[in-house]
């Protein structure tokens, strides 16, 4: 009897087991044939995915992608600063024979070889969220960086005087650099405040809260911090909050992030300026459509971005 209950029981497991490998791959091993996808594989390559925010285009690229019959891969560097490790990515997925390609670079100009040679091989390139110069790629989808720099300008400008320091992202970062710049060049026309120094957090939340902690230190009266995403700015907001100036220094960033949103409603950060990743992720599936088609592409498509404050973190605690 005791016999005959293990093997009911090893058969109640295999056929759990095997309803569970069929689950995961349910997605892929459906029929696709008569979609537009059918047969071809999207490879998405972001500067990696330990950020949240790039999850997010991620999941979108994904569902978009298997909704429309196409294969899906994805793989990336561990951090925002590996720009050899997401080449050799990308250069994997070219030799596997991936019909199109969904990039967020690390490195606006160590990127152009591989986007070239992908396209010397009828790959076609779309960058999502951080462009790349000069070279063959079909489009940019993503935020107006510079518009968003000039938007959180004119935040500061309209909501706080004194001085303000500045944590980039990364050395090479198109995205992050623009926005340095927008900002940059937009806060000369508030001559309340002053932008006492800056340095590179690298994407990281652990390195901005050092760079922070510096910051404050050695600008005792600091006003604000303007951290290039949410999560340098939830870093720097930690290291404010650890030094009881919450009250009295701003922390803005960038991203509109639900964590992000969540840190504006703990009072941990002040504001951010708001991108719409999971609309870049869908909008570049889209634009491949319309490629597949034969449809005029535009070689830039610009997503809207907006404030997040405390009067409307609420409604950015998903992802837009």
């Amino acid at each position: 009897m005791k016999k005959r209950v293990l093997v009911g029981l090893l058969v109640v497991l295999m056929l759990v087991g095997m309803t569970q490998v069929f689950a995961q791959g349910k997605k892929e091993s459906a029929d696709t044939s008569g979609l537009v996808g059918s047969g071809k594989t999207i490879a998405f390559v972001p500067k990696q995915l330990g950020n949240p925010y790039f999850v997010a285009v991620k999941d979108a690229v994904e569902e978009a992608a298997l909704a429309n019959g196409f294969k899906f891969r994805s793989n990336a560097p561990d951090s925002s600063i590996e720009v050899d490790k997401q080449i050799s990515i990308v250069e994997a997925f070219i030799a596997q024979g991936a019909d199109y390609l969904v990039l967020i670079p690390n490195d606006a100009t160590a990127i152009v070889d591989v986007i070239n040679s992908a396209a010397k091989q009828k790959i076609p390139v779309f960058l999502v969220d951080s462009g790349a110069d000069e070279s063959d790629y079909v489009a940019y989808i993503g935020t107006d960086n510079y518009a968003g720099g000039v938007l959180a300008a004119e935040w500061f400008g309209a909501n706080l005087k004194g001085q303000v320091a500045i944590i980039d992202g990364a050395a090479g970062n198109a995205a992050t650099t623009a926005r340095f710049k927008g900002f940059m060049d937009t806060i000369k026309k508030y001559p309340h405040i002053q932008v006492v120094t800056s340095d590179y957090g690298n994407g990281d939340m652990g390195t901005s809260m050092t760079v922070a902690e510096n910051f404050l230190t050695a600008y005792p009266n600091l006003a604000a911090i303007f951290a290039c995403d949410d999560q340098m700015a939830q870093g720097a907001g930690q290291a404010v909050n650890a030094r009881n100036k919450s009250s009295s220094v701003f922390v803005c960033g960038f991203d509109g992030s639900p964590d992000g949103a969540q840190a504006i409603i703990d009072g941990i950060m002040d504001a951010s300026v708001a991108q719409q990743p999971r609309l870049m992720g869908k909008t570049a599936v889209d634009y491949i459509i319309k490629l597949i088609k034969g449809e005029s592409i535009d070689p830039i498509i610009y997503t809207d971005c907006e404030m997040v404050t405390s009067a409307n973190a609420k409604s950015f605690l998903e992802w837009h």
